[in-house]
């Protein structure tokens, strides 16, 4: 009986063992991808965002990291897409609505970076009062 429940109980941790394997990978390419993109591999990060989207195809942040390197890469169109891809899969992922605004903002569409902005601090992302007040400013003089 004792073996039995031994038998069983390794079973059930081996059957974890490449769920948190694969989550330790991922957490590397994040890790990986933030690294390369703070030291202007823009395109060594791509591929690390892209080996954890891989892995975890529905992770939101996963698609946020890949946007903010996009960004970084002038590539706003495909940045958009993948803050959409983000907020498709998690509707109140804050960041991914501040990072879609600040996409917004460098293409000089202040009223959408505006709505984006606002939804991000509704959402509880930390957006400067300032900044927002700028934004806004620059919206209503664009209309």
């Amino acid at each position: 009986m004792r073996r039995l429940f031994l038998v069983s109980a390794w079973l059930f941790l081996a059957s974890l063992l490449p769920g948190l394997l694969a989550a330790q990978d991922v957490k590397t390419h994040v890790d990986q991808g933030i690294a390369n993109c703070e030291a202007g591999k823009f395109d060594q990060a791509m591929k690390d965002f892209n080996a954890g989207l891989k892995m975890k195809p529905k992770d939101p942040a996963l698609y946020d990291y890949r946007g903010m390197v996009y960004r970084c890469k002038g590539q706003n169109d495909k940045a958009i897409q993948d803050f959409n891809k983000a907020m498709e899969l998690d509707p109140k992922f804050a960041r991914a609505y501040r990072n879609r605004g600040m996409v917004y903002f460098d293409l000089g569409e202040f009223d959408k970076a505006l709505t984006d902005l606002k939804k991000a601090q509704s959402l509880g992302h930390k957006i400067d009062e300032d900044f927002l007040k700028m934004v806004a400013r620059k919206a209503a003089e664009k209309k």
